[in-house]
């Protein structure tokens, strides 16, 4: 009696792994694994609240290998990866990449596995808005007033790239325009030679701007002057100071204009000078009057 109790059971285990072999079987074939390399945002963890970190990608590939039915529908929110930067200094790191995933999956590699990150001293300033008006409303219509809405943006990030930051211009569009409107504007951040600054965070991000327009308005062409002060380097002399362009139209009311011949541009420090240099430079436009464009750009040639 007890020789056949264990036979039985000896029986069922057998069967049990038999059925258990038969179904690994069937779902191998009928859902073999298979791999995938998959796009995966990159975050920076860790990172100290007066620094900041720049020159880390954007996404990295993450490749796992798991079932083909689970592998359909996986979407890059199903994974992670991230640097961990704690304790880091300023300055250039490179640092290894972590990847997360699923039970479900067997992790394979990540790629790059390693990448060289900056760590800068976190800056913000508070700057005021311009605004530059470009192309022309319909009917001869021009701008007699804008308004805007803040006033000022703040500007944050490396501090290098913060200080670099000469002016947030609003470039205002009338083409097509006939009648007043409200524009919402994104905020150009420039340097002194008028070339945009990217990378960093501008809040807020979009500037309401209200553009009052009116026909009969005035408008006059004048010349536009510099100013300059400071000393050249030893051995330089100041040859030429041209402005592109170098005349601005004003508009506005008559009587006005009618007592502007020339418009100054903000003054201009040429100490230490001792190349040709290329500066684009605010205009001091009376209140009341709109300019076709707020700045110039002004070429310092010197001489030995």
């Amino acid at each position: 009696m007890e020789e056949e109790r264990g036979k039985n059971i000896t029986t069922k285990i057998l069967a049990l792994i038999m059925a258990v072999v038969l179904w690994l079987y069937v779902t191998n074939e009928q859902n073999p694994p298979v791999e995938s390399s998959v796009s995966v945002p990159l975050e920076v963890r860790g990172v100290a609240d007066t620094l900041v970190a720049t020159d880390s990608p954007d996404a990295v590939r993450i490749k796992v290998r798991g079932p083909r039915s689970i592998i359909a529908v996986l979407t890059p929110q199903d994974l992670k990866a991230y640097i961990d930067l704690r304790g880091t200094a300023e300055g250039r790191h490179t640092v290894r990449v972590f990847a997360l995933v699923p039970s479900s999956l067997e992790f394979i590699e990540v790629q790059p596995d390693k990448i060289t990150v900056r760590v800068d001293g976190k800056a913000s300033r508070t700057l005021p808005v311009e605004i530059r008006v470009t192309g022309t409303a319909t009917a001869g219509a021009v701008v007699a007033k804008a308004t805007i809405n803040p006033q000022q943006v703040t500007v944050e990030g490396p501090k290098a790239t913060v200080d670099s930051v000469d002016r947030v211009i609003l470039p205002l569009d009338l083409t097509g325009r006939s009648a007043d409107f409200t524009a919402q504007l994104v905020p150009l951040l420039v340097n002194r030679d008028g070339r945009a600054v990217e990378g960093l965070t501008v809040n807020p991000g979009r500037i309401s701007v209200v553009a009052n327009l009116a026909k009969g308005v005035d408008k006059k062409t004048v010349d536009i002057k510099t100013i300059i002060y400071g000393d050249m380097a030893p051995g330089v002399f100041l040859k030429s100071v041209v402005t592109e362009p170098a005349r601005v139209e004003l508009s506005g009311n008559a009587k006005e204009l009618e007592k502007i011949d020339f418009v100054y541009t903000e003054p201009i420090s040429v100490a230490g000078i001792n190349k040709d240099t290329e500066k684009e430079v605010k205009l001091q436009i009376k209140e009341g009057l709109v300019a076709s464009q707020a700045a110039v750009t002004v070429k310092i040639s010197v001489g030995r």
